[in-house]
């Protein structure tokens, strides 16, 4: 050692200030802290997790998860530069795992190296969603049916898309507690039974929107809760008085609905052809359904007049040509009847 370089009056050894080397202080400062253990709380049942802040959904690993509980029980102090952590993990049990961590950092520009071991220790408890789902909790109800008729099984079918669709809209914004509790289906139509209002409120303006119709809400006082009213509502979804396919008699012509959307129905008139649009509180008589027509077969064509046949009993019968529709012999239509008058459809 040149006789004119500064020395660390500690330990003798070389210094570039004079005073305690970087070794030294280095070895005097607690420069880490590992806590000895890290408690984890997850939901058995769809494995969300629980933080300070309550509960949140989580799809990660259990070995992510217990690789960041490992970093998060390292504490470091701000003078320590470029940190490395080389983490072990040893699953002991279902409920208990110890991580060996190996820490290496640079303090006052000297190596310093450790290692520590925590303990990872798993709770588990039913999330706040869950305990819920499975007490068959609920806030609302939302009612389908169909004004002055059944809502058929195709209708119930495409609601259940709807709400399952809004119940996972409203998950991925966070709403863990907007969930379906279940789905009950009657002779009358579809009750859909949910966790929050705010889901069954989605529900009926996706159905009515999607489907037709209109919704109102009647709600029912259940008790109280830290001085608020708590309040369960009943969501009464009425589907248009019909659905595609029906046939109708309509300002004085017959037509087939085509759809419903908000207070307007679609049709098509049979004696034009031509897609037509109206309020719902157009006056109108339900005459039948395209599903529930009669096939015939096309026998002949002879001027302005169809024969046609009934494949089961063999009996035949005259109807008019209709202008805007090419029908020819041996093609299959369906007919439905009104009184003394005969509709292909």
């Amino acid at each position: 050692m040149d006789l004119q370089q500064a020395i660390c009056p500690k330990c003798g050894g070389p210094s570039s200030t004079g005073d305690i080397c970087g070794k030294c202080r280095a070895g005097n400062i607690d420069w880490f802290q590992c806590d000895g253990r890290v408690v984890l709380t997850r939901c058995p049942g769809c494995n969300s997790m629980r933080d300070k802040n309550g509960w949140n959904d989580c799809e990660r690993s259990r070995e992510d998860i217990e690789y960041d509980a490992a970093i998060s029980a390292v504490h470091l102090i701000e003078k320590i530069k470029k940190p490395e952590l080389n983490i072990r993990l040893e699953e002991n049990s279902k409920n208990r795992t110890f991580a060996h961590i190996s820490i290496s950092a640079e303090l006052f520009k000297e190596k310093v190296e450790t290692t520590c071991m925590v303990e990872i220790l798993w709770q588990f408890d039913s999330c706040d969603r869950c305990s819920r789902y499975h007490g068959n909790y609920w806030q609302g109800v939302v009612q389908l049916r169909a004004a002055g008729r059944k809502a058929t099984p195709e209708e119930q079918e495409r609601a259940k898309r709807i709400a399952y669709l809004a119940e996972e809209t409203l998950q991925i914004q966070g709403e863990r507690l907007s969930f379906i509790t279940r789905m009950d289906e009657g002779r009358e139509g579809l009750d859909i039974i949910v966790g929050t209002q705010t889901l069954g409120e989605l529900i009926s303006r996706d159905i009515t929107r999607k489907m037709g119709g209109r919704f109102s809400l009647h709600p029912t006082l259940i008790g109280e809760k830290e001085g608020k009213k708590l309040y369960r509502i009943t969501y009464a979804v009425r589907l248009p008085r019909y659905t595609k396919g029906d046939i109708i008699f309509i300002r004085g012509t017959y037509g087939e609905i085509l759809g419903a959307e908000g207070k307007t129905i679609s049709y098509l008139d049979l004696a034009s052809g031509i897609p037509r649009t109206v309020p719902t509180s157009t006056e109108s008589r339900y005459i039948g359904s395209v599903r529930d027509g009669n096939p015939m077969l096309v026998v002949y064509q002879d001027g302005e007049t169809l024969g046609l046949m009934d494949e089961t009993t063999g009996k035949t019968e005259e109807v008019p040509v209709i202008s805007w529709r090419n029908i020819i012999s041996g093609e299959r239509v369906h007919i439905i009847r009104d009184d003394d008058r005969v509709l292909v459809v």
